[in-house]
């Protein structure tokens, strides 16, 4: 079943992927081959996670790419069924919330977003009411109870594990490169959000920076061409972004721009790349 668009869910029309992919990159999944669980999660979240297995498992088992956002990201790739087939073996784990829709919007903010460094509570600037700062609780419970069962259920390389989110997606796959060194080996952050509870993004950037123990990483920043100026997740600060990360000992930071597209479009047009990008790097 292909994700529906939350009922008035906060006005999130410009999150909504587009009904398929470009088709020049586009990744494509077969719907009837997908593996479905259900896991209870931080915050009383329940989670649905779709597990697509393309091709032959590696000598080393199959590297592993989680996807954001999974109801959403996952329909895309099912969209794209006819697309050509990639090389080599993956693992694509679509974690999403157990609804129909394609975005529940306030789980995302609360657990795609990183706390507050004052311990101030990290409320959603665009949302009255709304609460962020979760990300942590949500790495711990990927980090010590999907990546385990995903590893208990498949062949697995523990080495080639990767991560890839759009908006507030983006800013989880960057805050587990500044905070959690070794848990993943690329991470992909499509129009990160870069603006939640400023100068917070820009803080921790600098703290990884400055950091003296780094493990080996790839970063891919990805944003649309289209996107508004004024938007903190617009390709100037992305792209700032990259150019200050370039030259940290360790890590490999690539930068894409997708020319013409609006924020919303760069979730779908993202996922290619970034699972190409992932699959052809150091495996």
């Amino acid at each position: 079943m292909l994700c529906v668009p939350a009922a008035m869910a906060q006005r999130f029309d410009a999150m909504r992927p587009p009904a398929s992919q470009p088709p020049a990159e586009a990744v494509g999944v077969d719907a009837s081959r997908l593996a479905v669980m259900t896991m209870d999660g931080p915050a009383g979240h329940r989670y649905r996670i779709q597990v697509a297995t393309i091709g032959q498992a590696p000598p080393d088992g199959y590297p592993v790419l989680y996807l954001l956002d999974g109801n959403a990201s996952m329909a895309a790739l099912k969209a794209a069924d006819q697309a050509p087939l990639l090389r080599g073996g993956v693992l694509l784990v679509a974690v999403g919330y157990d609804t129909d829709a394609c975005f529940d919007t306030t789980a995302r903010a609360l657990d795609y977003t990183p706390p507050r460094r004052d311990g101030q509570p990290a409320l959603d600037p665009r949302v009255p009411g709304r609460h962020g700062g979760g990300a942590d609780a949500f790495l711990d419970f990927l980090q010590q109870r999907v990546m385990p069962r995903m590893a208990a259920e498949w062949p697995v390389d523990a080495h080639r594990q990767g991560i890839w989110g759009h908006s507030y997606g983006g800013l989880l796959a960057l805050h587990a490169l500044y905070t959690r060194p070794g848990l993943f080996a690329f991470h992909a952050a499509a129009s990160p959000a870069l603006g939640w509870q400023a100068p917070l993004m820009d803080e921790e950037a600098g703290a990884f920076i400055a950091g003296a123990h780094r493990a080996n990483a790839r970063l891919l920043l990805m944003a649309g061409g289209a996107e508004r100026p004024a938007d903190a997740s617009s390709m100037i600060p992305a792209q700032s972004l990259a150019g200050r990360l370039r030259g940290v000992p360790g890590l490999q930071v690539d930068w894409r721009l997708f020319p013409g597209l609006s924020h919303g479009e760069a979730f779908s047009a993202s996922l290619g790349p970034a699972i190409r990008s992932f699959l052809d790097g150091p495996g």
